[in-house]
């Protein structure tokens, strides 16, 4: 199984607990992280790719100052930053429950992307169906195969999105590239919640790395440093 996170230095304390989550439940997990630096403060098993210096978004690119990063952005050139086949990508604001083996095994019948839908949000009005980026099982064969990075990057330097990278998956795996995924596997604000999930997403909470006002806030602090 591979497992890719991505974020900047002042995402690192909370990629630590995330994965910590992760490698508690699937411990032969394969782990990328997409970082600013060539090596993380912390010694948990993962292969560190510096993106820093790739340079897929111009100067001039319409999404590259507004609150989303660049690291946030380049999630959707994975299938040029890493060789495998296939990849589970998770937020850092997501903490992992359970075994992920049974989404790492689906069959993806040439699709791009399992991924949940959303539930609630302004981009009703412009999605028909609007899916979460936060948890995805990425077919990174396929989207070579399809050219996937090569679209996506054309389409993010050309036109301004609310939520870049996400909204542009959206406009080209939704929905004949989509496999849709059980919200057990993101439960969040956006995608609802369950009795039993896989995956908590803290998506919706801006301060959810130190509030205690959201469904299942104590998840988080067991895997914070020191606990």
């Amino acid at each position: 199984m591979n497992v890719i996170y991505s974020g900047t230095r002042n995402l690192y304390p909370a990629m630590k607990g995330a994965i910590r989550s992760l490698l508690e439940h699937n411990p032969d997990a394969k782990v990328y992280v997409l970082a600013e630096d060539d090596t993380l403060p912390f010694d948990l098993p993962c292969t560190v790719i510096n993106v820093s210096g790739q340079q897929y978004f111009t100067e001039q690119c319409p999404n590259i100052k507004t609150v989303f990063t660049y690291m946030a952005m380049i999630r959707v050139c994975t299938p040029e930053l890493i060789p495998d086949d296939r990849v589970i990508q998770l937020d850092v604001d997501t903490i992992v429950c359970d075994s992920l083996e049974p989404i790492w095994n689906l069959d993806m019948d040439g699709k791009w992307i399992a991924w949940c839908e959303e539930l609630y949000g302004t981009w009703k009005l412009f999605f028909p169906r609007y899916y979460n980026f936060g948890v995805a099982v990425l077919n990174l064969e396929q989207m070579r195969k399809d050219k996937a990075t090569k679209k996506m990057v054309y389409e993010m330097n050309t036109n301004k999105y609310p939520f870049a990278d996400q909204d542009v998956m959206n406009l080209y795996a939704v929905p004949e590239r989509t496999v849709d995924l059980p919200n057990r596997y993101n439960e969040s604000f956006c995608c609802g919640y369950t009795e039993h999930p896989a995956i908590v997403h803290y998506a919706g909470y801006p301060d959810w790395y130190t509030s205690n006002a959201m469904p299942r806030w104590w998840l988080r602090d067991r895997y914070k440093d020191g606990e």
